[in-house]
């Protein structure tokens, strides 16, 4: 086992042992709070009773004599010996005007006062393993966790102190000096690790030293002939001690504030919010426990009820920390101070209802603890319900929950749409599914056509007959919601009755009024992407001649840029699916086939169906190669070419022939380039295919004199010539005007030498230039 885990599980054993020792001491003993001191005659009288409910369940009064502490003389009492209390007895033998009375101490072991300390010790250790888990990455965690810690000690300790024990008096009063100098550490980490701002660390160490000595010399408790001694002043050391501290850190908070103030530092409200947040947590301890204890030997108010205050500020920073929103202090206190004045009214209603029933035995430090601990615990969960709710929401309110997310799907999806036709798959699938209809339809009309766009059961003619005659709006069998009226067209979410065959429910209608109000401006985006797309075709399609269009490069490369990414596009989704649907169900088709339990007769048509998926396969294949000739890349353009051309002579009317007479400026060329080449050869051969009627087809590539020359040769029908040259480079964005395009685009020339009855020529030259910087 490693050092750290060694010494982290040895710590845990010694705290769990001291925890055990603690509750034992608390639970198996009561509280008495007698303190006796030694008169004339060796005789020890009561000097002060510290609990109200000693003095009226036993009878004692200050002054009478302890004669006996559970049968022997005080003297030998532990507790005696060392702080002249009596505690950890059972019986008392008191001496009272000459009479003497045995009383049994039958005083409840734990009271309320010692219920408090345990909550609050159990809040501090819950603190700790939170921070250790959420942020064990963060030393100002680590630190924080460290004076949680410090805390729980404390606590811990405080119902076995109070008890005599010694242990517990230790801790409580070393842990006490130590919790200032443990606090003064994480402030420094904490500003260093979130803003950067450096605190001054000399007097630190001093600090903990002096923590540690404190610790040091309370090991005198164990020895009875110093321990009242030690003790005696131990308690107003360590109130001392802590008080100092706390006026430390303001005053190092003061500085801070001074600092970041004259640097315009974005951590102020940081910095206000800590100080202020220190100051209200720690003022009710000091002002009404520990201050008044110093100077009048006891407390205004109890410190078991102010110390709950202590917790609020490092619990705040708990959360700030674990949660990430530390920088987001100013919101989250203003939210907190608005759930405060939330709980004004209720906790001050319920603070009068409790005077008023027990006014006679109402104290003022139990009202001041019933409404501060009834206004912090109504402000906590006022401010929680937001968060608990929405952790809670899918439990609670699972169909308005699934609408949320539905519609934040929906959302999402909106912002990926470019094309009417994509609506059904991203939107209208969403709203059959998460309405339970039967089926739902998105309706263009415009002037003179319609366009609808269905999912599930509908009919889109009937939906075009109503939509055509106004009656769908009004229709008991339809739910429709007009989205976009303007003058290009106006549009329709129509939805049929539930599958249940109910109409749709008002929350669903306020859902689907949400996400039409979200598809209004999606359409909106569609309509004029496909407006725009119009533009560009009729701005290609008024093109200039090829020698004034050079200042128009770079809308030509745009355009073509486009064409081969959708393309690509196109490929890869018939191959990721299709493609592997076929696949598969081929995988399928030969399992049975070659299952021998099948009959004779059924095997032959198996095959045959095998052997037709194989030959959609492969053209699939073709297609997809088609589409984006990945080879170019990997073995260049013209083994490209030859293997295309093989394939297709497979499959064309006519004799294809490919002869290859240079391979240097094409191979070495620029990879557009050779997509170009490749897409004017495409063309070339589809056109003779659809329209050619040849018996021969020749390409042939070569290069001379700094220019590379593709040549295409049929001896087809032809065309005329004439009636196609008046017409724009990208007049249709195909044919004969894409491939003069894609020749300008590389600075070459194509010319074209035909006459109908006597076949086809085309010889397209591009410059080697052209070839490598396309």
């Amino acid at each position: 086992m490693s050092k750290p885990y060694f010494f982290t599980g040895l710590l845990v054993i010694i705290f769990l042992a001291v925890q055990a020792w603690c509750s034992f001491i608390t639970f198996h003993y009561p509280y008495i709070g007698i303190s006796i001191e030694q008169a004339a005659g060796k005789q020890w009288v009561i000097r002060e009773l510290e609990q109200e409910n000693i003095r009226a369940q036993l009878g004692l009064q200050v002054g009478d004599i302890v004669k006996l502490v559970d049968n022997k003389p005080p003297e030998e009492s532990p507790s005696v010996q060392k702080w002249k209390m009596v505690e950890q007895a059972r019986t008392l033998l008191i001496s009272r005007d000459g009479q003497d009375a045995e009383i049994e101490i039958k005083v409840n072991s734990t009271t309320l006062g010692d219920m408090i300390p345990l909550v609050q010790e159990f809040v501090c250790l819950l603190m700790v393993v939170l921070l250790i888990v959420k942020a064990r990455q963060s030393p100002s965690a680590r630190l924080l966790a460290a004076v949680f810690l410090t805390m729980t000690i404390i606590y811990m300790s405080l119902g076995a102190s109070v008890r005599g024990d010694a242990l517990g008096k230790l801790l409580i009063t070393g842990f006490m000096m130590m919790l200032p100098a443990v606090f003064v550490h994480f402030l420094v980490v904490f500003f260093k690790e979130k803003s950067n701002l450096i605190l001054p660390v000399r007097s630190l160490k001093y600090w903990y030293a002096w923590g540690i000595a404190g610790l040091a010399l309370r090991l005198l408790y164990f020895y009875p002939p110093t321990s009242y001694l030690v003790y005696r002043y131990s308690a107003l050391i360590s109130l001392c001690f802590f008080i100092a501290g706390f006026i430390y850190i303001l005053g190092m908070l003061t500085f801070l504030y001074v600092q970041a103030k004259k640097a315009s530092a974005p951590v102020m409200t940081i910095i206000v919010s800590i100080r202020t947040s220190f100051f209200l947590a720690f003022l009710p301890a000091i002002c009404f426990s520990f201050l008044p204890s110093i100077l009048t030997g006891s407390a205004l108010i109890d410190a078991r009820f102010t110390s709950s205050f202590i917790l609020l500020f490092p619990i705040s920073f708990a959360y700030l920390i674990a949660s990430d929103q530390l920088y987001d202090i100013g919101l989250v206190c203003r939210r907190f101070l608005f759930a405060c004045l939330l709980a004004v009214v209720p906790v001050s209603l319920f603070t009068g209802i409790y005077i008023f029933l027990f006014q006679q035995e109402t104290k003022i430090g139990q009202v001041i603890f019933i409404s501060t601990g009834a206004m912090i615990m109504v402000s906590l969960v006022l401010y929680a319900a937001e968060h608990g709710s929405t952790k809670l929401e899918p439990f609670l309110f699972p169909r308005k929950f699934m609408l949320q997310a539905a519609l934040k799907k929906i959302s999402r999806n909106l912002g990926t749409i470019s094309k009417f036709r994509e609506l059904k798959e991203l939107i209208l699938v969403d709203i059959v599914t998460t309405l339970q209809v039967s089926g739902s339809a998105i309706v263009f009309a415009y002037e003179n056509e319609m366009e609808i766009i269905h999912e599930g059961e509908i009919d889109p003619d009937e939906i075009r007959e109503l939509i055509g005659s106004s009656s769908l709006l009004e229709h008991p069998q339809y739910t429709c919601i007009e989205m976009n009226r303007h003058e290009a067209y106006t549009s329709f979410l129509v939805i049929t009755r539930k599958k249940t065959n109910t109409r749709l429910a008002k929350e669903e209608l306020q859902w689907l009024r949400l996400i039409t109000s979200y598809l209004e401006v999606s359409l909106e985006n569609v309509h004029l992407i496909r407006k725009l797309t119009y533009r560009l075709q009729q701005m290609a399609s008024q093109l200039p001649q090829e020698h004034t269009a050079q200042d128009i490069q770079w809308f030509r490369k745009v355009m073509f840029d486009l064409q081969e990414e959708e393309r690509v596009r196109i490929a890869t989704e018939l191959h990721d699916t299709t493609l592997q649907d076929l696949f598969f169900l081929k995988r399928r088709l030969s399992a049975l086939a070659d299952n021998g339990v099948r009959y004779k007769e059924d095997q032959e048509p198996l095959r045959g169906l095998i052997h037709y998926v194989e030959m959609i396969n492969e053209s699939l294949r073709q297609s997809c190669f088609e589409l984006n000739p990945y080879l170019l890349k990997e073995v260049g353009l013209l083994k490209t070419l030859n293997m295309y051309l093989e394939k297709e002579a497979y499959t064309t009317p006519f004799e294809l022939e490919f002869r290859i007479g240079a391979e240097g400026a094409v191979e070495a060329g620029d990879l557009s380039a050779k997509q170009h080449l490749f897409r004017i050869v495409q063309e070339l051969l589809n056109n003779a295919k659809k329209h050619s009627h040849a018996t021969k087809v020749i390409f042939q590539i070569e290069e001379a004199a700094g220019m590379l020359r593709l040549r295409y040769e049929d001896d087809g029908v032809g065309f005329d010539e004439e009636g196609t040259a008046s017409r724009q480079i990208g007049s249709s964005g195909m044919g004969l005007e894409q491939m003069r395009s894609r020749v300008l685009h590389m600075g070459g020339e194509l010319t074209c030498i035909t006459q109908k009855g006597s076949g086809t020529t085309f010889v397209i030259t591009v410059p080697t230039e052209g070839v490598m910087s396309a």
